[in-house]
Order: C-alpha cells, then sequence, then structure tokens
C-alpha cells in the first residue's frame, strides 16, 4: 500500500505534466494581448502554459525520487535495527531529525505539483476560443480546487511547523492505587528489596500497588487517581487482584523479573522512546490533521502520500520494537526463574493469565455499577474466582501480558523459552481457586479501597 499511495500521486503528476508539456508544443498563438482574440490564444497564456508544465513535472520529478530514496533509507535502517537495539535507538534519534523535515519537504512537493497540474488545466479550458459555459465552470472548478489546495497545504505546513518545536513532558501513566513508603508497608518493602538483593538489582525508588494493568516496572512519570503524589524515579507497580492468587515464590518470580528489567536498563531504554513517539506522531498528525472532526476524509486523501510514508516509518520500526522486547521479556523470565524456580515461574504466567479476564470484569464492574453495588474491585475478583473459578490458560496460549507502555511475547513462547511442559498436573495447579494469602502475610490487605 505504501508504494501504490506513496508513490502513485507523484509518479501521476510527473506523467501528466509530460503529457501536458507535449500539449503546449502544439498550441498556436497571435500577438495579441487580450485573453481570447479571433479564435486564438494570447501570449501569455502560451507563456504560462509552457511555464506550468514542467514546473510541474519538476516538482512530480522530486516527490518521486525523494520518496524512493526515503524508503531504501528506512529498509537499511529497520534491517540494522533488528541486529542490535542500539541500532534500533540511533535510527530513531536520527529519524526523530529527519523525518519531520521530509514530511514538510513532501508536502511542498506534492501539493506544489498538484496545484500547478490543476492550474494548467484551468487555462487551458478557459482560454479556449468558442469555450461553452459548462467549460467555464469546469475551468472555474479547477482553479477553485487549486486554490484551495494551496490554502489547506499553507495550513498543514503552518501547523506542522507549529507542532514539531513543543516537546512537552511525557504525559504520566495513569493508574488507580496507592504509593506506599517503606513506613506505611514494611514487610512488602523487605520482600521487595531482599528480592531485589538476590538479583544483584537497585531496589525501586516507589512502590505503587493497585487494580488495573499487570505488573510491570517503569521509569514513566506515573500519576495516581486520588492524585497521590508519586516519588521519581524507578517505579514498581503490583496488582492486587492478581497478587492474591499468586503464592510468594510466586509473586517472587514475577518481581524478580521486573527487576531484571531494571538492571538491564529496558525502563530507561523504554523511557527514551516515549517522547520519540510522541514527536513522529505530532508531525504525522500535523500534516494529515487526523485529529479534524470537521474533515470528511479529502484531506486524508490527498495528504496520503505524505501520511502514509510517516506511519509505515512507525511500523517498520515497532517490528524492530517488538522483537527486541520479546527478547527482553525471555531474557527477564529466565532472570526471574533463576531467583524462584523454573515452575513457580510458569505458574504465575499460568495464573496470571486465568485471572486476566475476571480483572476486567471485575473492573468493568466497578466502574459501571450503580455505587451501592460496587463493593470493591478485590471482593469482586474474589467472589467470580469462588463462583467459576479461574480460566483455563490453554484457551489463552497465544494472549499477552497487559503493560501501558510495551508490549510481551505471548504465554506459549515464554513457557516454552522456560522449558516448560503443560500438564495436566500443572494445569490442575494453575486453576487452584484458592486465595494465597499473600496480602495479608504482607501487610497489603487494606492497602488500598479495593
Amino acid at each position: 500500500m505504501v508504494f501504490v499511495l506513496g508513490l502513485g500521486v507523484p509518479v501521476a503528476m510527473t506523467i501528466i505534466a509530460l503529457w501536458q508539456w507535449q500539449r503546449v508544443g502544439a498550441l498556436p498563438t497571435v500577438p495579441v494581448t487580450s485573453l481570447r482574440y479571433y479564435g486564438q490564444r494570447s501570449p501569455w497564456v502560451h507563456d504560462a502554459l509552457a511555464l506550468l508544465a514542467p514546473l510541474t513535472l519538476l516538482l512530480g520529478v522530486l516527490a518521486t525520487a525523494s520518496f524512493c530514496a526515503a524508503l531504501v533509507a528506512i529498509r537499511r535502517a529497520t534491517a540494522r535495527a533488528m541486529q542490535s537495539r542500539d541500532a534500533l535507538m540511533q535510527a530513531f534519534e536520527n529519524g526523530r531529525r529527519w523525518l519531520p523535515k521530509f514530511m514538510l519537504s513532501q508536502t511542498v512537493l506534492v501539493f506544489g505539483g498538484l496545484i500547478t497540474l490543476l492550474s494548467f488545466e484551468a487555462i487551458i479550458i478557459l482560454s479556449r476560443p468558442g469555450v461553452a459555459d459548462g467549460g467555464v465552470k469546469l475551468g472555474v472548478f479547477l482553479a477553485m480546487v487549486a486554490l484551495a489546495l494551496a490554502w489547506y497545504g499553507f495550513k498543514m505546513l503552518y501547523g506542522a511547523l507549529r507542532r514539531s518545536g513543543r516537546q512537552g513532558a511525557p504525559e504520566p501513566i495513569l493508574l488507580m492505587g496507592q504509593s506506599l513508603a517503606p513506613h506505611q508497608a514494611p514487610r512488602l518493602w523487605e520482600f521487595v528489596r531482599e528480592i531485589a538483593k538476590r538479583t544483584d538489582a537497585r531496589a525501586p525508588d516507589a512502590v505503587v500497588v493497585g487494580l488495573n494493568e499487570g505488573f510491570f516496572v517503569t521509569e514513566h512519570p506515573v500519576a495516581l487517581v486520588s492524585g497521590q503524589p508519586v516519588p521519581e524515579g524507578r517505579v514498581l507497580y503490583l496488582p492486587l487482584p492478581y497478587m492474591a492468587f499468586l503464592d510468594r515464590a510466586q509473586v517472587s518470580a514475577v518481581i524478580a523479573h521486573e527487576l531484571g528489567h531494571f538492571t538491564g536498563e529496558d525502563t530507561g531504554y523504554s523511557l527514551r522512546f516515549a517522547p520519540i513517539y510522541r514527536s513522529f506522531l505530532d508531525s504525522i498528525f500535523a500534516i494529515a490533521n487526523e485529529h479534524d472532526e470537521k474533515d470528511d476524509g479529502s484531506r486524508a486523501w490527498v495528504a496520503a502520500p505524505i501520511t502514509l510514508y510517516g506511519k509505515w516509518f512507525l511500523a517498520s520500526f515497532e517490528e524492530a520494537m517488538h522483537h527486541w522486547s520479546r527478547e527482553r521479556e525471555l531474557a527477564a523470565d529466565a532472570f526471574g526463574s533463576r531467583i524462584a524456580g523454573t515452575e513457580s515461574s510458569a505458574l504465575a504466567l499460568l495464573r496470571i493469565s486465568g485471572l486476566h479476564r475476571i480483572v476486567d470484569a471485575a473492573l468493568a464492574h466497578n466502574q459501571q455499577a450503580p455505587a451501592e453495588e460496587r463493593g470493591g474491585v478485590l471482593k469482586m475478583v474474589r467472589r467470580l474466582v469462588a463462583e467459576h473459578g479461574l480460566d483455563d490458560p490453554q484457551e489463552r496460549l497465544q494472549d499477552q501480558q497487559a503493560h501501558p507502555l510495551d508490549s510481551h511475547p505471548s504465554l506459549k513462547q515464554r513457557l516454552d523459552a522456560l522449558g516448560v511442559a503443560i500438564t495436566p498436573e500443572l494445569l490442575a495447579r494453575a486453576r487452584d481457586p484458592r486465595d494465597a494469602a499473600l496480602l495479608v502475610e504482607l501487610g497489603l490487605e487494606s492497602a488500598v479501597s479495593a
């Protein structure tokens, strides 16, 4: 699609410009100054057409050539990005600098070519001897379209230039939960610090316990729905609805997995991607004006060769990002299994998968039900598990663990990498509906209003 639409418009401009240039040579002229005189076109009309045709051709060729060069560059960059994470980051750093300039130049070339192309046709129709009313209307229509393109192209460029300079602070991750200081949850912090010591990783700067999302670590800014401030730095997030059904060894495996990301500089790496992604998206939206609710779709069609390239750029590097994300997750799984054992790591993954739909249902009920019927997310999860048990993990082998900023391998990929076979005995343990009582052990049962 990127080759069809991305190259289609400039190539079509080039072909039509060649046709227009050929037509210019067949136009007769006489030395008069009026627009039409005794059935002949005036010299200035011929001169204008002789200028517009090669100008359209030049703009079309430049747009085509620059687009092809950019596609080759992106193909080479993505190939290098699949070889190393450093190459991926370098490609993004380079792309962040030149992509907006390229998109703006493509806007000028494509819109300029369309304007000169339409202007040529409008002039040749309006200057035709004995032109009928229908021809006049068509010529005026083409002229109006050319003016509209000029106006909208100017607005796009102006908007892109304005937005390209905005590099605000990253939007925080919004979570339902509570940040617990060491004096508020000493047993929890002792537990986390013990795992950090065993993994030879630095302990997090903040621990947030909450209700939504899965287990994760991040250095991205975090904001809580309650408005409670969260200390800056490395944040470990622990979801109570999942922890309620995982034992100490299983949670140790999960936390060791997450702290393994700290050890591998993964959180800082992910944090650097956030402003890059935002910068790319801002550039694309500025040109396509995709957030304009009044747009009937015509603007996006006209800007398709430009916006499609930007989206293809993101999609190309997204594949590399997902590749390295999978590699990091599998490495972190192996890291966690060394601390808590392969079986505990596998059971943690299976039980989290079996709880995913139930936790989502409890969160949805808590948001939609009347206040008197809610009763808390954690209580709802416990009730649903008591009534229906955990879901069969075999039905969710292709699922990916939830994470607000990153992607994960599927459950099957992670179990395969751990070398764990899904046996009936393992499934029976994974679907055990009993509460693990870990929240009481760590003093978290009433940590938040759950």
